[in-house]
């Protein structure tokens, strides 16, 4: 199944057809206690958000005093952007943004919805602009349904692995990670409230 950027429109993001999310209003809260948490785990100095929907996340880290800056496929969802510093992109080109550009990328359920074949482009370009970490929360296979409201899964998410084959996807295209605060997130209270348990990679430099 080939995803296009339409199908990422109002439906997908609000809920109509019943896939990933019930709506973005209401998502709001738990993706701000979300950054709150990331703000304190990173103490990153600029952070960039690739496939950050409204911007929910990007904005928060604003009002933190965080410069932050979001990437969004969906021409849709920027359209709805909470913050003007969201622009349309695509994780597999962010060229625009120089090398070591960002203290903290981040990637937000967003691998799943990558073909397998352009997986290295995608994450090596995050890594390349991030200058010290890169913060992924991965929808792994048997969670798909978790964050469904019909119980069937996303038909977006094209890849989806276990957490095994993630770890040595990143052992065999040689990016470190850090296990102690990949251990934190994955042990987080929100991450168990919200079944993210398990699911957190940190890629680091």
């Amino acid at each position: 199944m080939k995803i296009t950027k339409d199908f990422y429109n109002q439906d997908y993001f609000e809920g109509k057809n019943k896939v990933a999310y019930d709506s973005y209003a209401k998502a709001g809260g738990l993706l701000i206690t979300f950054a709150n948490w990331t703000n304190e785990l990173f103490k990153p100095e600029s952070v960039l958000d690739v496939g950050c929907a409204y911007g929910f996340v990007v904005k928060r880290f604003q009002e933190l005093g965080v410069p932050a800056t979001g990437v969004e496929y969906s021409p849709y969802a920027v359209s709805r952007a909470v913050t003007q510093e969201i622009i349309e992109g695509d994780v597999r080109d962010l060229s625009r943004f120089k090398k070591n550009s960002f203290g903290l990328v981040m990637g937000t359920e967003l691998l799943e919805h990558i073909p397998e074949n352009d997986l290295i482009k995608a994450v090596k370009e995050m890594y390349r602009v991030s200058k010290r970490f890169v913060f992924l929360l991965i929808c792994t296979a048997g969670s798909d349904h978790i964050e469904s409201r019909d119980g069937k899964g996303d038909p977006s998410h094209i890849t989806m692995k276990t957490r095994d084959w993630w770890e040595s996807f990143f052992k065999r295209i040689k990016i470190k990670r850090d296990l102690e605060k990949e251990n934190f997130a994955n042990n987080h209270q929100q991450s168990k409230s919200m079944k993210w348990a398990g699911r957190f990679f940190v890629l680091s430099k």
